[in-house]
């Protein structure tokens, strides 16, 4: 049986309107029900988060990890942030997308925040974890923002380790953007994540239908209220339907047990 640990990281830019807590609060959910139902003790929880998320940090956390995790262990990753798009296209006409890390104040651009390396792009991202010798990675991305990632992120990118199984599970689909719970306090994603864990036996698969299940739909009266908000206006606006997206080829998720409900005591 593999060992577990997980990595939670979350930023709430500080130029952003929302409050950095939801971060800090999404992140602490997540990672307090996720814990003990994979049996994670404190030595194997990672937590950056908002000053602590900067790219230098996740840097050296991913080479701490590169220098301690082999192929016994499963990296779970929870990224709780917002994703832009770059000003610039890849050879192929293709978006880039960055992950906003922390910075003090907004960037002028994307591309010069990529470039002095105050955010990653995805396909740094990916690289990133592919540098980390575990024997299996998870990544939950709750970006709070519409923009969402290529489902094949991990598995189409260069140094992909073709034999490794991976998966990954985004917060909302394509154009579609992440809504908060109703009273704004944490992601609609993370609050529906840690009631599955807090009710579901079996795998993290039954646990991720759950929390997909429950997020659509609980964002369908927060969409409608968005929507009578917004009225008339023609300014353009993110599709507020959020349906989160699973990519497991390996069906990894089915194959992550999680510990019984009653030896975990987190219900």
């Amino acid at each position: 049986m593999l060992k577990n640990h997980i990595l939670g990281l979350g930023t709430c830019p500080p130029w952003n309107p929302q409050s950095v807590e939801i971060c800090r609060h999404s992140v602490d959910k997540v990672m307090t029900a996720l814990a003990p139902r994979l049996d994670v003790g404190p030595e194997r929880q990672h937590m950056l988060v908002n000053e602590g998320a900067s790219a230098a940090a996740l840097k050296l956390k991913a080479t701490e990890f590169a220098n301690t995790l082999g192929s016994e262990d499963r990296l779970i990753i929870y990224a709780n942030l917002p994703l832009g798009l770059v000003d610039l296209a890849d050879g192929d006409g293709a978006s880039i997308y960055a992950l906003e890390l922390w910075a003090n104040a907004e960037p002028e651009t994307s591309l010069q925040a990529i470039g002095d390396g105050t955010w990653m792009s995805a396909s740094a991202f990916a690289a990133l974890i592919h540098a980390i010798p575990a024997g299996e990675v998870i990544v939950i991305l709750d970006a709070n923002n519409p923009q969402a990632l290529d489902l094949g992120l991990l598995e189409h990118h260069s140094v992909d380790d073709k034999n490794r199984p991976e998966a990954l599970v985004i917060s909302s689909g394509p154009g579609q953007a992440a809504n908060y719970s109703a009273d704004r306090t944490i992601s609609l994603f993370a609050k529906h994540l840690a009631l599955a864990l807090h009710s579901d036996e079996g795998t993290l698969q039954d646990v991720m239908t759950t929390a997909v299940n429950g997020t659509r739909q609980a964002a369908i009266p927060i969409c409608a209220e968005l929507n009578e908000k917004r009225g008339e206006t023609s300014e353009p606006h993110p599709d507020c339907t959020q349906v989160p997206e699973i990519h497991d080829p390996d069906t990894l998720l089915n194959r992550t047990a999680l510990l019984p409900l009653t030896e975990t005591g987190v219900n």
